[in-house]
């Protein structure tokens, strides 16, 4: 059994992953003993042919998780290794799980491969609109709270729809209103204004080229507690907006119209629209596209991601 789950929601896939993780623990091997986890930036063929043709150890079947395999873009020699020894274990006892926390080449003969069959292969998009509303609300329910439908919506205008920064700004407000209704000042007070006027000034220093104000900020988010994967993807976040306004404003919009135009929350367009008159359109976008080259390596190779974020930096 060859289980394939992918896609650009990495929250829910991962979620996923623990549930057959769990399920396994439960039903076949409560230590957990039998359950093996290779990673693509250092997959080793022998290794995983070792794991995949030996039965459990005091059970009659192992678990094994290959992470981020075809994000980590093997070569074509190892790809078609794999790719034939896969259809040869496809009737063993043992449990495979292929887990890529995004989007792989869809060409590729691998993920053709994997994503054939369609009760074992999942894709999980990103949530938006009312599933992504739905999502949260129920979120909010199962962890014990309460939020008005306003501020949840001010929460999703000021992050976006990434889960894992949701959940975490979620679980802080949980635990401040403790069993109270979140309200949208509490929103106001709590995320917008802070994670907003923080990242903004990081995105700022980073357009600049102001390396030492940018590694000093960094280093303070880092060590106010957030962590490098949510970091980054508030960054990219916030130059996908500046782009976005900036070629609103090319097109001679008032402020307004531009706030209208854009879909996004009016309080995000107006910290947002000096910065984006500031720097030109093609630095705008190096820079993001340095960053979603980071993004990739985040989860593809060994390095530690504060070490890659401070690298870019260096390099801007």
């Amino acid at each position: 059994m060859i289980f394939f789950l992918y896609g650009h929601d990495s929250y829910r896939s991962k979620e996923k992953l623990e549930q057959i993780k769990t399920k396994f623990k439960n039903e076949i091997d409560e230590k957990g003993f039998n359950i093996i986890t290779l990673t693509g930036d250092d997959f080793d063929l022998e290794k995983f042919n070792s794991a995949a043709v030996q039965s459990g150890f005091l059970t009659s079947k192992r678990l094994i998780i290959v992470k981020n395999l075809l994000l980590s873009k093997p070569n074509k020699d190892l790809a078609d290794q794999l790719l034939e020894l896969l259809k040869k274990l496809k009737a063993t006892e043992n449990i495979f799980i292929f887990y890529e926390a995004g989007l792989p080449d869809k060409r590729s003969a691998m993920f053709k491969f994997l994503n054939k069959d369609k009760k074992l292969s999942q894709i999980f998009e990103a949530l938006t609109g009312k599933a992504l509303t739905d999502w949260l609300k129920k979120y909010v329910q199962d962890q014990g709270g309460q939020i008005q439908i306003s501020a949840l919506n001010l929460l999703i205008a000021s992050i976006g729809n990434d889960l894992w920064q949701l959940t975490n700004e979620l679980n802080k407000l949980i635990a401040f209103k403790n069993q109270e209704e979140i309200k949208e000042q509490d929103v106001r007070e709590f995320v917008s204004v802070k994670i907003t006027e923080n990242v903004f000034g990081l995105t700022e220093a980073i357009a600049a080229g102001n390396r030492p104000q940018a590694l000093k900020l960094l280093d303070e988010q880092l060590k106010s507690g957030l962590n490098e994967i949510y970091l980054l993807t508030m960054i990219v976040r916030q130059f996908r907006i500046v782009a976005q306004l900036k070629s609103l404003l090319s097109q001679n919009l008032s402020p307004a119209q531009v706030t209208q135009a854009s879909g996004l929350h009016p309080y995000v367009v107006k910290k947002t629209l000096p910065l984006a008159k500031k720097f030109p359109a093609a630095k705008i976008q190096t820079i993001y596209q340095k960053l979603a080259e980071l993004d990739k390596q985040f989860k593809s190779t060994s390095l530690p991601p504060e070490t890659l974020m401070d690298l870019l930096i260096m390099e801007i």
